[in-house]
């Protein structure tokens, strides 16, 4: 759990770089075993779906693991954290498919496989998906900052 609460925390940070010089938010996490609502999303062999309104879509079949939201100075966090016993690259892939062009920034495979996308502008608010190996399950952590 405490890899989880870590994880999201990273994925916060990485969404909105422009919040790292201000103080932190507090955070709140929760956990669940499933969460039908967070993993609705288009097919996986839907290769042309794109995020509605810039949001970004949750792998389908993920388990949500934890989740949570804070503010602080005008900011507020929100993420969540799933995991798949998916392949990473096939993660990736999916991500690759269902998110729009330029909106990867990193793509990174060693020492540990990581990917992240990021949707939005520094200074109105940005979202990110941050996919990661832990084990052998695949990690997906979805970030939402709006200042």
């Amino acid at each position: 759990m405490r890899f989880l609460t870590i994880s999201l925390a990273i994925a916060v940070a990485i969404a909105f770089p422009a919040c790292a010089s201000k103080s932190s938010s507090n955070t709140s996490t929760t956990t669940s075993d499933t969460n039908a609502a967070a993993t609705s999303a288009a097919p996986a062999d839907n290769a042309t779906a794109q995020p509605a309104s810039g949001d970004i879509p949750s792998y389908p079949g993920a388990t949500t693991q934890a989740s949570g939201s804070g503010s602080n100075m005008g900011t507020t966090a929100s993420g969540t954290v799933m995991t798949t016993d998916d392949s990473f690259d096939k993660v990736y892939g999916w991500y690759q498919q269902h998110m729009p062009s330029g909106s990867e920034k990193s793509h990174m495979t060693a020492p540990v496989q990581s990917a992240v996308f990021i949707l939005g502008d520094p200074s109105s608010g940005q979202k990110s998906v941050t996919i990661t190996v832990q084990g052998s399950k695949t990690m997906i952590s979805i970030a939402n900052v709006k200042s």
